[in-house]
């Protein structure tokens, strides 16, 4: 009888350590700020999870419109202004600083330099597929195919032609946060309650302005409302 027991405790403990064995989870980001505009809930609820974290970042966002804008608040200011490169740089800096405060090691970064405004598909679905290779069994995050924007739909055809070519992955698409009110989505994701500050903190990455240190509030600058957006709704909208 003793024996028996010490078996049905091995067999429980043996299924109990599986149901909480880690799982990884890679999320693709288009831009800097899409993922913690769109994506960040998410991320944090496979924290939650327990979860190991890993994000994509598909480009470096050269093309964005508040390059101007950012120069212009300098000049008016009396600072010298930034090249394009520069610009870049500091939108990974905000990016990086985005994913440390939702929780991700830095080693699980990955920065790419897709051209902004212009990704393609096929281009994202080998970066899928070296990440799959990564990291084995690990679900891909994408924003959904039928976002309106041509950089966040690529990563979504990517992901959904991936899916289909390799029958075991499994993948969910993301709506982008200007676009939960006119796209149809299949479930949410809310930021966890005790991720609230960690979220806000994400969120704040893209508001500081310290050009001494390469801050320049440049996520902002671009799409304000959408953060705006976020921060009241605190959610992710996905489908499969």
């Amino acid at each position: 009888m003793r024996i028996l027991f010490v078996l049905l405790s091995t067999c429980l403990l043996a299924i109990a350590a599986g149901c909480t064995e880690k799982q990884t989870a890679v999320f693709y980001s288009p831009h800097a700020d899409d993922e913690v505009l769109s994506l960040g809930p998410s991320i944090l609820e496979h924290r939650v999870r327990g979860d190991k974290i890993v994000i994509v970042l598909l480009s470096e966002g050269k093309a964005s419109g508040a390059f101007e804008k950012v120069n212009q608040k300098l000049t008016d200011k009396g600072l010298p202004t930034i090249s394009r490169d520069e610009f870049a740089a500091a939108r990974v800096k905000e990016f990086k600083k985005s994913v440390k405060a939702l929780g991700v090691a830095d080693e699980d970064v990955h920065v790419y330099q897709l051209p902004d405004g212009d990704i393609q598909k096929d281009e994202v679905k080998e970066i899928m597929k070296e990440m799959n290779e990564r990291y084995p069994a690990a679900s891909h995050h994408a924003l959904s195919y039928n976002d309106p924007h041509h950089d966040h739909a690529a990563s979504g055809y990517a992901l959904k032609e991936f899916l289909e070519e390799e029958q075991d992955i499994s993948g969910t698409f993301y709506l982008p946060v200007q676009e939960h009110q006119n796209l149809e989505y299949e479930g949410i994701y809310k930021v966890p309650g005790k991720y609230h500050e960690d979220f806000a903190e994400s969120l704040n990455a893209y508001s500081i302005w310290d050009p001494e240190n390469g801050f320049y509030a440049i996520g902002h600058t671009s799409v304000k409302p959408y953060f705006n957006t976020a921060e009241k709704m605190k959610e992710s909208r996905w489908h499969k």
